[in-house]
């Protein structure tokens, strides 16, 4: 949490931090101010002391407005200065860069995240500065969520669950025609179809897809990130993975779920993976509590597949058929954040919230995958999106 970074900043042996971006593209500078806007502001912070917004013209009057940052620096005078002098930022950072550091900076070192731009990062190095990379710090810091992220995840959850369960609603009134093609009102159903009514329903519930969204048809579905093409038909009888992961448009939180949908009657093959899959799910979750080991869950949910004659690439590591991706991963302003669930030495703590997804694959066959959203706590964790729990057979 916000309140985390001076601490975190003392691990990492920083005096300050500093950031520059804009809300939609860095993630990290909406966390940081609460400002949603295309225009990029600086953030700046000494250790054990206030933030800084700095930034210019209206930009700066609306920061003042609708930030949770209380201090600002503007920079309105040096920006009509180098304009005047036919200068443009890009082109002259060192000019930039001094002001700030002259007139906010009051330590030694100074913490850099990944996403700090590289002309602003050497415009430092050139005045002198001594610069640290800290790449986890933020990662860090926004890994335990706050009650009201929680709740914004949990929103974006139940837009999501409302989206696929409208999508599983347009696949079960299907008709099965030749070549085992669904037909919905006449035509061939496709992926471009399926994605289009998610669209329209996420936006209705004023959210949008983050990154797209993964419609894997049979075996394509081997790929456990194969987005599917648009002209891709839905089959009956074969597994179709559903992978939603929107983002809240004013809120800018994201959920992450996916179901497995069969239309018609599913193999006996499929119907094991299926068993498997909810089997390793409720195992699971049994790990998820605030001060257990991550690992714990992982080996719990690879152990499961195993004992239903499933590999994965953790026990097996020249496996390719079974579980070969990873249990999970954080999530909140991003679709994949911390806490890392590749990290074997770490524990959950409170507030963490992961989606866990998991999933088997056969060559043969495609894809069977279950994934939800659960924040941590010191007891059983608390699940985010709820809904279309069983196997759904169509």
């Amino acid at each position: 949490m916000l309140e985390d970074l001076d601490s975190l900043m003392e691990q990492e042996g920083i005096d300050a931090l500093i950031a520059d971006g804009n809300a939609f593209e860095v993630p990290d500078i909406y966390w940081l101010t609460g400002f949603k806007s295309p225009d990029s502001v600086l953030f700046f912070k000494n250790k054990g002391e206030e933030s800084i917004v700095a930034t210019t013209y209206h930009t700066l009057d609306r920061l003042r407005k609708e930030s949770f940052i209380k201090r600002t620096y503007d920079l309105t005078d040096r920006f009509n200065r180098m304009r005047n002098e036919g200068k443009r930022l890009t082109e002259h950072p060192d000019i930039y860069m001094k002001e700030i550091s002259e007139n906010l900076f009051t330590g030694n070192v100074l913490g850099v995240p990944n996403h700090f731009p590289a002309y602003l990062l050497v415009a430092l190095q050139k005045l002198g500065i001594k610069i640290k990379v800290v790449p986890s710090l933020l990662n860090d810091a926004r890994a335990t969520k706050s009650p009201r992220e929680i709740k914004m995840i949990k929103k974006a959850g139940i837009a999501t669950i409302a989206a696929i369960t409208k999508v599983v609603e347009m696949i079960s009134n299907t008709e099965i025609g030749s070549n085992k093609t669904l037909i919905h009102n006449g035509t061939p159903l496709t992926v471009h179809d399926v994605k289009l009514a998610m669209e329209h329903f996420l936006l209705d519930q004023t959210a949008e897809n983050a990154e797209d969204a993964i419609v894997a048809v049979g075996k394509k579905a081997f790929d456990w990130h194969y987005l599917g093409k648009p002209n891709d038909k839905l089959k009956a009888n074969i597994p179709i993975i559903i992978d939603v992961f929107p983002r809240l448009k004013q809120e800018r939180y994201v959920a992450d779920v996916t179901r497995t949908v069969v239309r018609g009657t599913p193999s006996k093959r499929v119907r094991q993976m299926y068993d498997a899959v909810y089997d390793a799910k409720a195992v699971v979750v049994d790990q998820l509590t605030s001060g257990g080991l991550i690992d714990d869950a992982n080996l719990a949910c690879y152990k499961t597949l195993e004992r239903h004659g499933f590999e994965s690439s953790r026990l097996h590591p020249k496996a390719t058929d079974g579980m070969t991706h990873g249990l999970g991963h954080g999530i909140g302003l991003a679709v994949h954040e911390n806490p890392s669930l590749f990290d074997r030495e770490a524990v959950f703590q409170t507030g963490h919230v992961v989606a866990i997804e998991p999933g088997v694959y056969l060559k043969a066959h495609g894809g069977v995958r279950y994934e939800n959203d659960f924040v941590i706590t010191k007891g059983k964790p608390k699940r985010l999106t709820l809904g279309l729990d069983e196997p759904l057979y169509l």
